[in-house]
């Protein structure tokens, strides 16, 4: 083939069928993927005459392409022969281009309908006549866009308004080529999405969504979520009100337990002040009766009062751990010395109501408080004593691992299996012939201390063969323990001839009972009932080797302030006892740091006793 045409002339040629920009885009990607530059007025060669030829065949065809720069080359013009093939293959293509189009789009499930450059429809599917009901003969290709937007403006489908600026309004948008997004509810309640977006060579593509569904989905989810967060609103609320509620029942069973705490810490100083009295008489009767008869009646009385002094004690007991005032001094010492005390105090209960009681004594050392571990086990002992009558009872230790058990056996007539779940329940007792019954609340309180302690206690029993109570302790080495002075003599049978004692308390009986028992074991006693008084004796120029002070005086005055005073005039030279049925440990931690000893009410003569014993010895 002949190619006598320049790169100009080629690009005019192809531009007559296919348009100035798109040759000229075509030019400059060939250039670019040739890695080339085309000359206007250079010679074509056959590679940009072949890429022309694929370029106008795009158009109508290779056969009509072919023609075209056949005749262009050899310079002669087309015969009608060729103008017909031309256009007959160019028929052919628009066909067979536009049926594609249209399988294109009835496959879509949206309206579709396409308009040319001049704003005629050239292309729609079935999805778009059942969305709109455009009458008979309305759409055909050619038709103005217009025509339709009127006919919907019409039908009351744009809104409302007038019609004719609904389709200017439309019309403007479409030649500005605007991309557009919109919906319209329709008086069925139908709603329609509608999308039009401009095509690179002029026109536009104008979809049409059925969205009612969708819209529908999205009442209802506003709808739920209005309604929960309005049922979320009311149930917080709601919450709110129970936790204000919750809140104040709260505080109130707060103030009641504190409030039960100190009534109960209030009215054991007036109770314990009789029974305290009480107490000193009959140990008074004691030391003086000559008569089988009035030694006996002396013992019931000093029985039944330290019966009493029990249920109170108890009482306070559990004040103190439900209000959470229990605090443990946990050391080192020696399991020795806790059970060497109780095999004293119960070795004499044992002989009084013939009772086998032993005690397997050991010298390991443990980590506790020997106070409220010696509290829990004098409860295990009750109980095994009271239970038990004339049988067998045994205190021992023995190791577990790295702490040790210490336990208590008795053989008696074991917890029935149904009673075992509530045995440490307050105010929980057996129903044993003939036992004396406390208040039922001495396993409560071992099971409130061992916890304060952080002792695990456990028991097991077998009825009609008996039941054991183990208290699990944390073991310690011997090293652990500190150099103490050896305890002095405390026996009774020491004379405290000429022991000077000074006696305060508000309460004259009290004064009278003390005066009355210290007179028996010949001291020398006085008595004041304030701190006025305590100072006159001391002007007076006599010196006490002991004062005993009861805590609470009259007038907001304490017996701890009064031994300060003393101390202040009398130096060390005495040995100063403060006296309290108050058992919280606090206030007796705060009397020894003092310098002063602790005795708690009611009195017990023997404890006193041991305290003057002490001061006479060291004075000896």
């Amino acid at each position: 083939m002949d190619t006598k045409i320049t790169v100009r002339e080629l690009e005019i040629l192809a531009a007559r069928f296919v348009g100035r920009k798109r040759i000229q885009h075509a030019f400059a990607l060939f250039s670019k993927q040739q890695q080339c530059q085309l000359v206007a007025e250079q010679q074509a060669s056959p590679t940009i005459i072949s890429y022309t030829e694929q370029v106008l065949a795009s158009v109508f065809g290779d056969l009509s392409a072919k023609l075209v720069l056949t005749s262009a080359l050899q310079g002669r013009d087309m015969q009608l022969d060729d103008v017909v093939t031309i256009v007959d293959e160019a028929s052919e293509m628009f066909d067979f281009s536009r049926g594609l189009l249209q399988g294109a789009i009835e496959h879509i499930s949206q309206g579709i309908a396409v308009v040319d450059n001049q704003l005629r429809l050239v292309a729609w599917n079935q999805r778009y006549l059942e969305l709109f009901s455009f009458p008979v003969g309305l759409i055909q290709v050619g038709c103005p866009i217009a025509d339709l937007i009127r006919h919907n403006a019409n039908q009351g489908l744009c809104g409302s308004g007038d019609s004719e600026q609904h389709v200017a309004k439309r019309i403007q948008h479409l030649q500005q080529r605007t991309p557009h997004i919109s919906s319209r509810v329709r008086a069925d309640g139908q709603v329609i999405e509608v999308q039009g977006n401009p095509m690179p060579s002029g026109g536009f593509v104008m979809s049409f969504s059925d969205i009612t569904v969708f819209r529908q989905a999205e009442m209802a989810l506003k709808e739920s979520n209005e309604n929960l967060e309005a049922r979320v609103k009311k149930r917080t609320q709601q919450l709110e009100q129970l936790n204000k509620k919750l809140v104040v029942a709260t505080q109130q069973a707060e103030a009641q337990a504190h409030s039960k705490s100190r009534f109960l810490a209030a009215v054991s100083h007036d109770l314990m002040q009789p029974l305290n009295a009480a107490r000193l008489f009959s140990s008074s009767l004691v030391e003086v009766n000559e008569g089988q008869q009035s030694a006996r009646l002396a013992a019931h009385i000093t029985s039944a009062l330290s019966a009493a002094e029990d249920l109170i004690g108890d009482l306070l007991d559990v004040s103190r751990l439900e209000a959470g005032k229990l605090e443990a001094h946990i050391v080192p010492l020696r399991v020795s010395d806790v059970l060497s005390v109780l095999q004293a105090e119960f070795g004499v209960l044992a002989q009084q109501q013939q009772l086998d009681f032993s005690v397997v004594m050991s010298e390991a050392v443990i980590v506790s408080d020997s106070k409220l571990l010696r509290r829990v086990l004098q409860n295990f002992l009750t109980n095994a004593f009271r239970y038990n009558p004339k049988g067998r009872v045994l205190l021992g230790v023995r190791r577990q691992g790295e702490r040790l058990l210490i336990e208590v056996w008795d053989n008696g007539p074991g917890i029935p299996t149904e009673k075992q779940a509530n045995i440490f329940d307050e105010f929980t007792r057996m129903d044993q012939t003939g036992a004396e019954h406390g208040l039922g609340l001495g396993l409560a309180i071992a099971r409130g201390i061992s916890r304060v302690l952080n002792h695990p206690l456990s028991f097991h029993s077998w009825p009609q063969q008996g039941t054991v109570f183990s208290l699990s302790v944390p073991r310690g080495m011997p090293s652990m323990l500190s150099l103490q002075p050896s305890p002095l003599s405390s026996t009774g049978n020491v004379l405290l001839t000429g022991l000077k004692v000074l006696c305060i308390d508000n309460e004259p009986k009290i004064l009278v009972a003390m005066m009355t028992l210290l007179e028996q074991w010949h001291c020398e006693v006085r008595v004041a009932e304030n701190k006025a008084q305590t100072l006159q004796l001391l002007t007076d120029g006599w010196r006490p080797d002991v004062i005993l002070s009861d805590y609470h005086l009259a007038k907001q005055q304490t017996g701890l302030e009064i031994l300060q005073i003393c101390r202040s005039q009398l130096g060390l030279h005495f040995k100063g006892v403060v006296i309290s049925a108050d058992r919280l440990t606090e206030n007796q931690a705060m009397i020894r740091q003092q310098g002063f000893s602790f005795l708690s009410k009611p009195i017990k003569p023997l404890k006193l006793r041991a305290i003057l014993n002490q001061c006479l010895m060291f004075e000896k």
